[in-house]
């Protein structure tokens, strides 16, 4: 029979299990967006006019939909380049991470809310505060690994841990303008998340 062998060298836990599951995460939550739609009853019949009117309805919720799914995709992209740089986690940091994805798939949710309900203001916080957790969540965790490059090779740039902080905290700041826009002008106020794939573009929050 073999045995294990024991080296002296501490266990490393990589990050390929915090990827995978992330992806399918990301890719579960820009899926469920389409739910949000609803459809007439099949077994009711109904002529061309109600079908189109139906149709129309559910137009009107086309662009939070585009909205919400370009939102997630800009927190993949973020997130994708957060793991570009971080190399090796610890148990922190995978709490961290799933706390990140549980607010992400939360993201269907109050979209839903927010889309069905955009008329009220409380619909438009839920969603706000839970992009604005969100937000502080990628800070933390871009924060916690490379604070004394805990996580991430020795040798990166304080260039770039900038820019990875800016990144982080631009999800939190627009946030707080969509919340601060809710008090004047409630179907407005989501609109303000455009901001964040548009930023994402820009030089001081590219990644290099």
């Amino acid at each position: 029979m073999r045995t294990a062998k024991h080296s002296g060298s501490p266990f490393v836990m990589t990050t390929h299990r915090i990827e995978s599951l992330s992806d399918c995460i990301f890719a579960f939550s820009m899926t469920l967006l389409v739910m949000n739609f609803t459809f007439p009853d099949a077994g009711r019949p109904m002529d061309n006019g109600q079908v189109t009117q139906a149709l129309f309805k559910e137009i009107a919720k086309f662009d939070r939909y585009i909205l919400t799914f370009a939102l997630l995709a800009a927190f993949w992209v973020i997130h994708h380049q957060q793991f570009h740089y971080i190399k090796r986690t610890d148990r922190r940091f995978l709490w961290i991470q799933i706390a990140i994805l549980m607010f992400i798939v939360m993201i269907p949710f109050t979209a839903a809310w927010m889309s069905a309900y955009n008329h009220l203001q409380i619909t438009n916080i839920i969603f706000d505060v839970n992009l604005f957790t969100l937000g502080l969540l990628f800070f933390l965790s871009w924060f916690y690994a490379t604070h004394g490059h805990r996580l991430v090779d020795e040798n990166l740039e304080g260039r770039t841990i900038t820019k990875g902080i800016l990144r982080s905290l631009l999800t939190s700041a627009v946030s707080m303008i969509a919340l601060m826009v809710s008090f004047f002008h409630v179907n407005w106020s989501n609109y303000a998340f455009i901001l964040i794939p548009l930023l994402l573009f820009l030089k001081p929050f590219r990644q290099n």
